[in-house]
């Protein structure tokens, strides 16, 4: 992230490399159930600087709550009561008209400034039952900040309905030549607002996010041998991780407190290792004599998918941290790679070669049972999940 490292704090995975001539691409997977249609009515501002940033926020709030992916805004021209929100918003709403144009909820509230500060107040109704979901709610954040506000209250509306905050407010982490050196750069969830983090004129590759989104890991070429290099915005220490002579060539950070996990080159081989956050209690987790990387940690810690070609070919293999027991996963295709372990459902996405190219498939680490997830002409390659579930961000050739 960030030149500073942004402003969000709930952050998306990093994208991983990225060539020149890729592009970044977000997947919605479709769901069983269906989508939240929601009503939101434009809402009301008091004079001054809140009037003239209403028509931004109600931009980006539409935005934002459409692409959360759960979520329907309902068009306003079906609207049976007015498009804004009443003077007197807070309180009971009348239902029947919402639920009569299909809305399960109705979403209405008030913009104002205090300060240099900006402050959104805001109730979300469910019209099916006609009572309040949650209490009436207040976000603030610089005056200039109309668009993230806007999102941190989309996200607020998914979690409402689905229990799981949305990622509207979340950023992508990636790697760019643009500038003719690989450099990590942020931009926000839905593409815009791209900026660099680093610029040391060097090779930096594989940004890793902290659980809190606090933080970036990232590998970087600038002292020669390849380390691993942490960037913060809080009161965590900047810089190389650890200073042991050993080449690293990338760090993933794990879930809350389960540390971080490193691929250390000696020799001809590259081995997994297990870090604490602040580079104590080193743990070897692999000892063959093959090529181990590309580690991704199971959502509740205990595994970890990783690639090795210690069968001849790169394959997905699975670690389990209790037994040290390391099984294969993949066994169809002779170049399988980049796996990223869902936060949510417990599938892998990963990379398979067809041809000169590679498409993403989907697998059950416990069945192995495997499916295509997308497969197209050009080559996609690097998958990363949203905090969420719902979203996957790869690199794409694809025009």
């Amino acid at each position: 992230m960030r030149a500073g490292i942004g402003i969000a704090l709930a952050m998306l995975m990093g994208a991983g490399l990225a060539r020149a001539d890729d592009r970044l691409r977000i997947h919605v997977e479709g769901g069983a159930g269906r989508d939240y249609q929601v009503a939101v009515q434009r809402f009301v501002a008091e004079e001054g600087e809140a009037a003239s940033l209403l028509e931004r926020f109600d931009l980006e709030l539409n935005r934002a709550l459409e692409f959360a992916g759960p979520v329907k805004v309902v068009d306003r021209r079906a609207f049976l009561d007015p498009i804004d929100t009443p003077a007197a918003w807070k309180g009971h709403v009348g239902c029947d008209n919402w639920r009569g144009i299909g809305a399960d909820a109705l979403m209405n509230g008030r913009l104002e400034t205090r300060g240099s500060r900006l402050a959104v107040r805001f109730q979300i109704w469910d019209t099916v039952r006609c009572r309040m979901l949650g209490k009436v709610r207040r976000f603030e954040a610089a005056s200039g900040a109309v668009e993230l506000l806007a999102r941190r209250i989309a996200d607020e509306v998914v979690r409402r309905f689905t229990g799981i905050r949305g990622v509207s407010s979340t950023q992508i982490a990636y790697v760019s030549n643009r500038t003719g050196n690989k450099e990590i750069y942020v931009m926000e969830a839905q593409g815009s607002n791209p900026r660099a983090v680093t610029n040391n004129s060097s090779i930096n590759l594989f940004p890793s996010w902290s659980p809190d989104g606090d933080s970036l890991l990232y590998t970087s070429y600038r002292a020669g041998q390849p380390q691993v290099w942490r960037i913060s915005r809080g009161a965590r220490t900047n810089g190389q991780l650890l200073r042991d002579g050993i080449a690293k060539l990338r760090g993933v950070w794990g879930p809350d407190n389960a540390g971080i996990l490193l691929v250390i080159a000696q020799g001809a081989t590259t081995d997994l290792l297990r870090i604490r956050e602040n580079g104590s209690r080193a743990q070897r987790l692999t000892r063959a004599r093959s090529l181990e990387t590309s580690p991704s940690w199971s959502p509740d810690a205990s595994r970890v998918a990783f690639v090795s070609d210690r069968s001849g070919s790169p394959q997905l293999y699975i670690l389990d941290l209790g037994t040290r027991e390391v099984r294969r996963l993949t066994y169809r295709g002779s170049y399988n790679a980049s796996p990223a372990w869902s936060p949510t459902d417990g599938r892998i996405v990963f990379q398979s070669q067809t041809g000169a190219s590679f498409d993403l498939y989907l697998i059950d680490p416990d069945s192995g049972d495997t499916a295509p997830l997308v497969v197209q002409a050009g080559s996609d390659e690097d998958p990363a999940w949203s905090p969420d579930g719902r979203k996957i961000v790869f690199a794409s050739t694809t025009p």
